[in-house]
């Protein structure tokens, strides 16, 4: 990552230039900077509702960037560590199924958990997809499913070696993370795509000593909630690409369900959010786990609460940490 160039919000300093100019709308949205609804102005501010704008030339667009949205991606990439990113503005839902879609025709299989987010199984819906579904076990103790064991992955495989892709949770809505690095090798093998539904580990490319994430594991796509972990605004997510990825077939795919009238305020956060993680995210992050280590240990010290944490790898995991942990 060249943090000398992190250290730019390409949109952020396009639409700053864009207030100072005082430009008078004669186009959407609606509201007129405020000027036709003094209610939403009251709720939002004076300076959120006049930076609402519309796709113009000085701001881009977010269907066939060329600019200052295509720097702010290449920027994000450079910070993720991926070939190219997409800036989404459809949550990570769109990510989700823009991955898929991208990969999966009618009648051909794909390879996933059984407690994959619903927007998968929409994007099945659209793409006529059939899902071959792996059974992650469950945690007794605390009776919530862990992530996807290599065994039962490699088996599901030889079963369906015609698959093109397998869609992976991690880290899961509960946090438990599998061995991604060891489960990508084996897609691999078998000439599948990985995909990895990492809504909720944006954490994971900025932190130390936590699991690997998902392009430093070698996967092809990931999708990612910066909205969660990364401090952006709600709706407001990434699709990361690697591995020799056709972006420019992925951006295609994005635009059939993404929408035509982008919001700058997410964009913008996108892109300012980003730029903090890139400078400022491992200070950040460290303080983020050493408080929780702190509430994990107060919450189990009460007493008749349990909060879990590494005690709970499985021996599987344990036994390959050298390899899915970014050191």
């Amino acid at each position: 990552m060249d943090i000398s160039r992190q250290k730019r919000a390409p949109i952020y300093e396009a639409l700053e230039r864009f207030k100072k100019k005082r430009v008078v709308p004669f186009d959407v949205p609606g509201h007129k900077r405020g000027r036709g609804n003094p209610e939403l102005v009251e709720l939002l501010g004076e300076k959120c509702v006049g930076l609402d704008v519309n796709s113009m030339k000085p701001l881009d667009n977010l269907c066939h960037p060329v600019s200052v949205i295509r720097e702010a991606e290449d920027l994000t990439a450079d910070a993720f560590g991926a070939e190219h990113a997409f800036l989404m503005v459809g949550g990570t839902t769109s990510a989700v199924q823009s991955m898929i879609l991208s990969c999966c025709k009618p009648g051909e299989e794909i390879i996933l958990p059984r407690n994959v987010h619903k927007s998968a199984i929409n994007a099945l819906v659209l793409c006529g997809a059939i899902p071959v579904y792996v059974e992650p076990k469950t945690e007794p103790r605390i009776g919530i499913a862990l992530g996807i064991e290599s065994e039962a992955m490699e088996e599901t495989l030889k079963k369906h070696p015609h698959a093109k892709a397998v869609l992976i949770n991690n880290p899961t809505y509960y946090g438990i993370c599998s061995d991604l690095k060891k489960l990508t090798e084996l897609a691999h093998e078998y000439n599948m795509k990985m995909l990895v539904d990492e809504a909720h580990g944006t954490h994971l490319y900025f932190g130390e000593g936590l699991p690997i994430d998902a392009m430093s594991a070698g996967a092809d796509m990931a999708a990612i909630s910066m909205h969660k972990s990364g401090g952006s605004l709600t709706q407001s997510s990434l699709l990361l690409t690697n591995n020799g990825v056709n972006a420019d077939y992925v951006r295609q795919i994005v635009n059939l369900t993404q929408t035509t009238s982008a919001s700058y305020l997410l964009l913008s956060s996108l892109d300012i959010s980003r730029r903090n993680l890139a400078l400022r995210g491992k200070e950040s992050f460290d303080k983020v786990i050493k408080m929780a280590e702190y509430a994990r240990s107060e919450i189990n010290a009460i007493g008749g609460y349990y909060a879990y944490g590494t005690e709970l790898i499985n021996g599987s995991y344990r036994n390959r940490g050298i390899r899915s942990f970014k050191r």
